[in-house]
């Protein structure tokens, strides 16, 4: 199975959204330090909220990272074997890559876990975050459980892809 397009446009709108949530934080960081620093009137907000941004951005953005191999990777030992066996189908190296993928798997389906615990717990006790203001913790717990749906299918497609004879992810 090659990598679907369905999820290259889910990260892709999820790049989207990230990029969207970094702009919006950087500008409450360039307000908050003008008021700061000119007006010496500080928000009491500002920087909880931006704690809350970087949050989405961080899940969101993660899959589409690792679709477009953004990610950090060592490819010393795969780039060894490639060059020994000199494999015209690259089997030995495409065995590596799916062998490393798999515990990202795990780690993917650790975060969801962990993620959709603290989130149901939050809202069954309507947990608040220890803000200047009424922010539910929930909200962040959703973006852990949504950027580890996305990065879970991520990587099993990548997988897929690999079984499938694709290159992009070697």
């Amino acid at each position: 199975m090659k990598y679907p397009k369905v999820m290259t446009l889910i990260n892709k709108i999820g790049a989207y959204i990230c990029g969207g949530l970094v702009v919006g934080a950087s500008l409450l960081a360039v307000m908050e330090s003008v008021l700061r620093k000119v007006f010496r009137s500080p928000t009491s907000w500002s920087l909880n909220l931006t704690m809350g941004i970087f949050i989405y951005a961080a899940f969101l953005g993660s899959a589409w990272a690792f679709q477009e191999l953004g990610h950090v990777s060592v490819d010393l030992v795969r780039d060894m074997v490639d060059k020994r066996t000199k494999s015209p189908t690259r089997k030995p190296r495409r065995v590596m890559s799916i062998i490393g993928y798999v515990p990202s798997l795990a780690v993917c389906a650790a975060f969801f876990y962990g993620g959709w615990n603290r989130l149901t717990d939050a809202i069954s006790i309507h947990a608040n975050a220890p803000y200047s203001f009424v922010f539910p913790k929930a909200v962040s717990y959703t973006a852990i459980v949504i950027g580890a749906i996305m990065m879970f299918f991520t990587v099993l497609f990548i997988i897929l892809d690999l079984f499938a004879g694709g290159d992009k992810y070697l």
